[in-house]
C-alpha cells in the first residue's frame, strides 16, 4: 500500500465517524432548539455558599452550567467561564453552575482544586438536570430575568465566550 491510498483510507474513515457522531447529535440539537423560547422549569438548589438558589427569585438573567467533576469538556467550559469571572468580564453572580448528582464532598473538593469563583448548586438527586431534560455535560443554559429560555447547548461551545460577553452585557 502506498502512502497516497492510506491517506485516502484514513481520510474516509475520519469522515464516515465525524457524519455519524454528527448525526448522533442532531436529536439533541433540534430538541435544544425546540426549548429555546419556553418558560424554565421553576426549581430551587442549595449552593456552595449555603444559601438557595431558587429561580422564583430570578430577577435578572442567568446562565445555568449543568456539569459532573468527571467530565473533561465540563472543566474546559467551566474553567473559561471562570477566566471571564477572574477579568471582571461577567459578574460571579451571573452563572450558577449545577453539579449533577454527585456527592456534595467530592464537588467541594473539585471546585476548591479548580479555584471556581462562581457559585456552584448541588443537584444531589437529579430531579433539576431532569426538569431541564439534560442529556449531556456540560449543558448551558442561559435564562433571561423573565425565566424564559433564550440559548440552550450541550457539549463544547466554541463561542461560549462571546455568548456570554453578549448575554450578560
Amino acid at each position: 500500500m502506498t502512502f497516497k491510498s492510506v491517506a485516502k483510507a484514513l481520510n474516509i474513515v475520519l469522515t464516515v465517524v465525524v457524519l455519524v457522531l454528527l448525526a448522533a447529535k442532531i436529536p439533541g440539537i433540534i430538541d435544544n432548539f425546540k426549548t429555546e423560547g419556553s418558560a424554565a422549569p421553576d426549581f430551587s438548589v442549595l449552593t456552595n455558599s449555603g444559601l438557595e438558589f431558587n429561580t422564583k427569585d430570578l430577577h435578572a438573567r442567568k446562565v445555568l452550567v449543568f456539569w459532573a467533576t468527571w467530565c473533561p469538556p465540563c472543566e474546559m467550559e467551566l474553567s473559561r467561564i471562570n477566566e471571564l469571572v477572574k477579568e471582571k468580564r461577567i459578574p460571579a453572580e451571573a452563572i450558577l453552575a449545577i453539579s449533577m448528582q454527585e456527592d456534595k464532598a467530592l464537588v467541594d473538593k473539585v471546585v476548591t482544586e479548580r479555584g471556581y469563583q462562581f457559585p456552584i448548586g448541588y443537584d444531589l438527586d437529579g430531579q433539576v438536570s431532569q426538569l431541564f431534560k439534560i442529556q449531556g455535560t456540560p449543558t448551558l443554559v442561559f435564562l433571561n430575568g423573565d425565566k424564559t429560555i433564550r440559548w440552550l447547548s450541550t457539549g463544547l461551545s466554541p463561542l461560549l465566550k462571546l455568548r456570554l460577553n453578549i448575554f450578560l452585557d
